[in-house]
């Protein structure tokens, strides 16, 4: 099959591009060309940007491919810009979601496709947008669109930042020292390998099945953030000094740093995947404990693991939180920040 993917650099989207290329399928990547491309095998690469109006659209112009998987959409007009460009001249459109679009808490436990949604922030509100998008226009010119949500996913390519976006977390479970969590720690989450949730994705490409349907793509094993901190403690060989502090006063002195915790992290994250272990075959396979042990690898391996000492954020909260403070601009080591945008706003 001809493969066209938006994005393609990714966590995800390159477990994704790989498996593609491994079973022989002709993969074409458009990207801005900032991220360096971890595949090995060949890969066409269309460089450009999908926000400069025209860009996308010239890159592509006369092409025709069997599917568009678009991992790079998070705004409104994205998914209108992919039926522009591609309805007509492809077979079916993929789109990268996130469960973040049925919002917390949840309406019920596990969570299904059918559920009722109350998505906040704008990163959640965006990506259901999309997917009505899409969805409602499935089967028009002979494009058919799919939807997948991911939810907490993870492994090579990937930080193991915790819920403060704190790159030397691993460092700091190895020397022992404190570890902050939000409120008690025991709201049940689900964290997947990429390998599992690109093999979901890949499942859906050419299936009838997921014609004009949406899929769950988490993980089949569960357990809380204090399990998750201990599952990351035991895969770095260290230990997780956990305190817990209230998610209210993170969210006040660190609106930055706290912006998953206070958006997504604190609320229950348990998902039926029933309907894509029907259609596509789905079951995640890699457990927690191994892939922790596969991310801590390639982050020694590609040296962006980070020292205690580069990274003091957790002690500043700690710090803060222990002197009762209700602000931390004083102390100069403080930076509130967060890569998804750096908005205070999710």
């Amino acid at each position: 099959m001809k493969v066209l993917v938006i994005g393609g650099t990714g966590v995800i989207s390159t477990s994704i591009v790989q498996l593609l290329v491994d079973r022989g399928d002709a993969v074409t990547v458009f990207n801005r060309g900032v991220t360096s491309n971890r595949v090995q095998g060949r890969v066409e690469t269309l460089q450009g940007n999908r926000w400069e109006p025209g860009s996308l659209e010239a890159a592509t112009a006369g092409r025709v491919w069997d599917a568009v998987i678009d991992m790079a959409a998070f705004a409104p007009a994205n998914g209108t810009q992919l039926l522009d460009a591609f309805q007509g001249r492809t077979g079916q459109i993929l789109f990268c979601s996130t469960t973040c679009v049925y919002g917390g808490p949840a309406a019920e436990l596990p969570i299904r496709e059918t559920s009722p949604r109350s998505p906040f922030g704008m990163y959640g509100i965006n990506k259901a947008a999309i997917e009505s998008i899409l969805l409602e226009s499935s089967g028009r010119k002979g494009t058919h669109t799919t939807v997948l949500r991911p939810s907490y996913t993870t492994g090579e390519g990937a930080m193991a930042c915790g819920v403060l976006f704190d790159d030397s977390l691993v460092a700091r479970m190895r020397s022992g020292l404190p570890v902050v969590l939000m409120d008690d720690g025991r709201c049940p989450w689900a964290i997947a390998h990429v390998s599992d949730v690109a093999r979901g994705f890949v499942a859906a490409i050419g299936n009838p099945k997921a014609h004009g349907n949406d899929y769950h793509l988490t993980s089949h094993e569960h357990t809380d953030w204090n399990g998750v901190y201990g599952a990351l403690a035991e895969a770095a060989g260290g230990v997780a000094r956990i305190e817990h502090v209230p998610s209210t006063w993170l969210r006040q002195v660190a609106p930055r740093r706290s912006l998953g915790a206070w958006f997504i992290y604190r609320f229950p994250s348990v998902y039926d995947n029933a309907k894509a272990e029907r259609d596509l075959g789905f079951r995640t396979t890699v457990p927690l404990l191994e892939t922790f042990r596969r991310q801590i690898r390639w982050m020694e391996e590609s040296r962006t693991l980070k020292r205690v000492e580069d990274e003091p954020c957790e002690d500043v909260l700690l710090q803060g939180w222990r002197a009762g403070k209700e602000w931390l601009g004083d102390d100069p080591r403080w930076q509130d920040w967060n890569p998804w945008g750096n908005q205070p706003e999710n």
